[in-house]
């Protein structure tokens, strides 16, 4: 107990995820301190989602120490402008999942962990069907195994409802994908929904002819926060469900995870947030067909079953408001009385029609990666209505984009001051992790010593190449998180997509003849490869003879993208790639993607291709991708420029993210 008041921050008003755990965390902290209901009257801040942070006037936080739940994964927290606002202001970072304890590690913030919580006795015990329920039950066929997702799915609401998009870091692309394959094969599945923004899944499921059972009322607009099912609601539908599956892309929580657990129901779920926390191995999946086995074995013997009494044990132990309220208690008892915060120094957003100056070696392709991305941004800028200039030339510009130490930092400094403007400061690598030479690492050093010259804010391409920069002790000013994207105008899918044919066509492709870029995987390739199952091209500069190859010259963009489209499943085997361009161009043509499980391949990719770890895997590996491919090729999802492009134009021209 401390005689230190609280104040809390607001959830999201809507009754859902936030407020439930704004709700649970209070009944945590008011019996360890006094609260109030002004922040000017608290000697701490603890906000349960970093948003409100930023509402809350300088005057009023400024001293006092900041305590903040980290509700989402961090490495896309890290990607939101926003985010950079209130990371600032925040002196102790609540983990609520191991994974989020040692990301927040590894970027040096100030960190303790305290799990979600959640009530067990309400969804172990949730009562008699409500008239909700049971309507829900009678809508239900007989003998169908009943498959529960309760996540927000739709993303925009701004146009019309065949225009919807879907939530992609929720996973409904996944969850659709593995219930169509399950009624390909004849196994007798139907989803049951609830929760607003249901749209874009419930119309795939009526594309793809999938019986679904939705709870609550179907409208062809937007229903946040109308169809907000209260926690007694959701606890009862859990009862008519014989597995909870879960495919987020990225979760801090979910809180599914604790309430399919508390309920005692078999559970399946992506390795998000803290479901590995909370679940055995074998509830888990990170391939869509690994978990479409996982659920035709469960209905057949009840195996994911078997583990639901564990996953309530764990969740009684762990995650009750007693359990959160002891380390919440050693948190507070550790926070300091008062804090010195130093207030964000950050030169003024042009206020007239900007003009972005985007700074490197700008070479006509077919070249590396970096200038690939480069011009793709500069171009999309573009046509978002900016003036844009290169390395300088023409109007004075007023914000600059520059890429690593690839330009004249010579010129740069002789046309611009320390501080006078916003630079944003594109770094990859690092460089001595991709080269391995004593003067690469000279070229991070010459990049770091730029990069707090100059730097506004610094883009980091992959969470692995934050954690490299981190173990070098490399420190960019105010990071941020964002995976590179290509030409949409070039790189998309084919009009009609088609099914492989006899012998599968895999391509490879590498500008760089860099050893490390996989030429020792490509030439095992070359010699042991059936040629009567595969055909292996390769695109680019390899220093290796390959003997049985189709080999092609670098090409430029556009034919490169057209030589894509006639394949069928991309390789790569390049080691430490922080953010493969030429991965990333492979999947925007729809390309599954057969990789090595190295740098930044695994976040770009997600479910959309398997990894391999030595080259006698890889057959073995196309034959899985093979008799699966429409479930792998249809999660091919990577970023778009369109929103790569608003998110560094945010944090170049905004003031959002360096609101004190």
């Amino acid at each position: 107990m401390t005689d230190r008041p609280f104040y809390l921050c607001d959830g999201d008003g809507a009754g859902w995820a936030v407020d439930e755990d704004r709700r649970l965390t209070l009944q945590a902290l008011d019996a360890l301190a006094p609260r109030v209901d002004h922040p000017r009257d608290a000697a701490i801040i603890h906000a349960c989602w970093w948003r409100p942070l930023a509402e809350i006037p300088f005057s009023e936080i400024d001293g006092k120490p900041v305590v903040c739940h980290m509700t989402g994964d961090p490495a896309r927290c890290m990607g939101e402008p926003d985010f950079l606002s209130a990371f600032n202001r925040v002196t102790m970072w609540i983990a609520q999942s191991r994974s989020a304890l040692e990301k927040l590690r590894t970027i040096r913030a100030p960190v303790a962990y305290a799990p979600y919580a959640v009530d067990s006795a309400l969804f172990s015990s949730p009562g008699q069907d409500s008239p909700l329920t049971a309507s829900a039950r009678r809508r239900i066929p007989a003998g169908m195994y009943v498959i529960a997702n309760f996540h927000r799915d739709t993303q925009s609401f701004t146009g019309t409802p065949k225009e919807y998009q879907p939530k992609l870091v929720k996973g409904p692309d996944l969850f659709v994908t593995i219930l169509a394959e399950l009624r390909r094969l004849g196994e007798p599945v139907v989803a049951l929904l609830a929760g607003p923004r249901r749209h874009w899944m419930r119309a795939r499921l009526e594309a793809k002819n999938i019986p679904y059972v939705f709870v609550g009322e179907e409208t062809p607009r937007d229903d946040y926060p109308r169809n907000i099912l209260d926690s007694g609601q959701i606890a009862q539908l859990y009862g008519l469900a014989d597995l909870c599956l879960i495919t987020s892309r990225s979760e801090g929580g979910p809180r599914a995870v604790l309430e399919s657990a508390a309920a005692g129901i078999a559970t399946l779920s992506t390795p998000v947030g803290h479901a590995p926390d909370v679940l055995c191995n074998e509830c888990l999946f990170s391939d869509a067909a690994e978990a479409v086995e996982k659920i035709r074995d469960d209905i057949r013997h009840r195996s994911l079953r078997r583990y639901a009494p564990a996953h309530r044990a764990i969740v009684a132990a762990r995650h009750s408001v007693e359990s959160v309220r002891q380390h919440l208690a050693h948190v507070y008892r550790a926070l300091p009385v008062s804090v010195s915060r130093s207030r964000v120094k950050v030169p003024a957003r042009p206020t007239a029609t900007p003009v972005v100056s985007f700074w490197n070696k700008f070479t006509p392709p077919p070249w590396g990666g970096g200038n690939q991305f480069m011009m793709a941004l500069m171009a999309q800028a573009q046509r978002r209505g900016i003036t844009c200039t290169q390395n300088g030339e023409g109007p004075r510009a007023t914000a600059h984009i520059v890429n690593s130490i690839q330009f004249d930092i010579d010129k740069f400094e002789s046309m611009v001051e320390p501080g006078s403007c916003r630079v944003l400061h594109r770094i990859d690598g690092p460089i001595s992790l991709i080269r391995g030479t004593p003067e690469s690492l000279d070229s991070d050093r010459r990049c770091f010593d730029f990069n707090a010259r100059f730097a506004t804010a610094t883009i980091i391409q992959s969470w692995h190449t934050m954690h490299a920069l981190a173990q070098l002790g490399l420190r960019p000013a105010r990071p941020a998180l964002i995976i590179n994207a290509c030409d949409p105008a070039m790189f998309h899918r084919a009009a009609t997509p088609r099914a492989p044919g006899e012998r599968l066509r895999i391509v490879a492709t590498s500008w760089s003849p860099n050893p490390g870029k996989g030429a020792a995987v490509y030439q095992w390739l070359d010699e042991n490869l059936d040629p009567k199952r595969y055909e292996f091209t390769f695109v680019g500069n390899c220093p290796t003879a390959l003997k049985n190859t189709r080999v092609i010259a670098p090409l430029p963009s556009a034919a490169l993208a057209e030589e894509l489209r006639r394949h069928d499943v991309y390789l790569t085997a390049s080691r430490n790639d922080p953010c493969s361009n030429a991965l990333i161009e492979a999947l925007s043509c729809g390309l599954p993607a057969l990789y090595l499980n190295s740098g930044g391949h695994p976040e770009l990719v997600s479910f959309g291709g398997l990894p391999f770890s030595h080259p006698h895997e890889i057959p073995d590996l196309l034959q899985r991708i093979r008799s699966n491919y429409p479930v792998y090729s249809g999660l091919t999802v990577p970023e778009s420029m369109t929103d790569v492009c608003d998110r560094y134009l945010a944090f170049l021209l905004s003031d959002g993210p360096y609101r004190e």
